[in-house]
């Protein structure tokens, strides 16, 4: 049976416990005290411009005068930050390697957050359709997004053989699409922007979790 809407507004709100409470608005207020004592504070994640990971920074840069460092992989943002080349630096919970930033014995986990993601699908160029009606195609993506294309391939997509090409970021998958280098690539909306590609299918942006680890 569906619930009416205001018995939704009346049902009561179920707190957060208060340790969980606590904890989380304490990381937030040293490291936001922190941010303040040291403006420019350099926090690396993943380029380039345009990737979710990105976009996620600059909203924190904006608000705090935080410095965005930019790299090519999320192995490169570790080496940044273990070499103290970096303050800080921000990594998405889907990011498969996240464990290697939890686990290392010189970084540590300083705050978290949720944000949705930019709008994520299957672009293509919009020159051309995907090579041929049957036959392998070829899709450049990030191995952690791969999932989207299986969710989202129209049905003469679906059932053809796919030879992926793997990518650094989304942006880099829509770079490979625009260059030629494949048929396809799941990518995000600044990534079909920026490339001049158009959907095939998309999706909204899904909400993540994001972490910011520091040195011990």
């Amino acid at each position: 049976m569906a619930t009416r809407p205001d018995s939704v507004a009346e049902s009561p709100a179920v707190p957060l416990p208060g340790p969980l409470t606590e904890a989380y608005g304490q990381r937030w207020r040293r490291l936001v005290d922190r941010w303040a004592e040291r403006p420019g504070t350099v926090l690396a994640t993943l380029g380039p411009p345009g990737t979710s990971s990105h976009l996620a920074a600059t909203f924190l840069a904006e608000r705090h005068g935080l410095r965005i460092e930019l790299s090519d992989t999320f192995d490169a943002v570790l080496a940044a930050l273990v070499e103290r080349r970096v303050d800080q630096a921000l990594v998405p919970s889907a990011y498969q390697g996240l464990t290697r930033f939890h686990w290392h014995r010189d970084l540590r986990l300083e705050a978290y957050f949720a944000q949705a993601t930019p709008e994520y699908g299957i672009a293509a160029r919009a020159d051309r359709e995907p090579s041929g009606p049957v036959g392998e195609v070829t899709v450049a993506a990030l191995w952690e997004v791969r999932r989207i294309f299986a969710d989202l391939a129209p049905a003469p997509l679906a059932d053809r053989p796919v030879r992926w090409v793997d990518a650094d970021s989304t942006q880099h998958a829509a770079e490979i699409l625009a260059a030629g280098g494949a048929d396809l690539a799941v990518t995000n909306a600044p990534g079909v922007r920026r490339h001049a590609l158009r959907w095939v299918a998309s999706r909204p942006g899904a909400e993540i979790v994001w972490t910011l680890f520091g040195h011990r």
